[in-house]
């Protein structure tokens, strides 16, 4: 009875537990997918605390995409790199975009809302925002590249 038992709850575990994460979308759906080059043309990436804007007039190939307002790419305090989209999710307009601070801090200049970008979250901390930014998938490549995609 107790193998049963055990049977049972290590198949409800394994059921409950493959299912694939959902990715969240806080604003509307825009591809990504672009390549940034830490110890090249990107090489203000390498230092913490660092962030760099891309927008779609900046593609480098013709295949780049930027998300629905362009990325804005931080580096966390530990070398590690986020990728956010620059949309304020509260405005949800492709015009309306946050500017990163130097504290690793984004704000939106149109309701002030304050989002915390160094630790891979985006999450609100003051303002009118009540979602976190758009973040996105950054997939180290062996190249010593970065690859962002949604």
């Amino acid at each position: 009875m107790l193998k049963r038992v055990f049977a049972i709850f290590l198949l409800l575990v394994l059921v409950f537990s493959c299912g694939e994460e959902s990715f969240r979308n806080t604003i509307p759906y825009a591809p990504v997918s672009f390549t940034i080059h830490p110890d090249g043309m990107d090489h203000e990436l390498r230092n913490p605390l660092a962030f760099k804007i891309y927008t779609e007039e900046e593609r480098r190939l013709p295949d780049d995409r930027m998300g629905y307002a362009g990325l804005l790419v931080v580096t966390g305090p530990d070398g590690e790199i986020y990728a956010y989209d620059r949309c304020c999710p509260y405005e949800d307009n492709r015009k309306v975009t946050v500017e990163p601070q130097e504290d690793g801090k984004a704000r939106c200049p149109v309701c002030g809302s304050l989002f915390v970008t160094i630790y891979g979250l985006g999450s609100p901390v003051s303002g009118a925002a009540t979602e976190s930014l758009q973040n996105y998938r950054v997939i180290p490549l062996q190249d010593g590249t970065f690859r962002i995609i949604n």
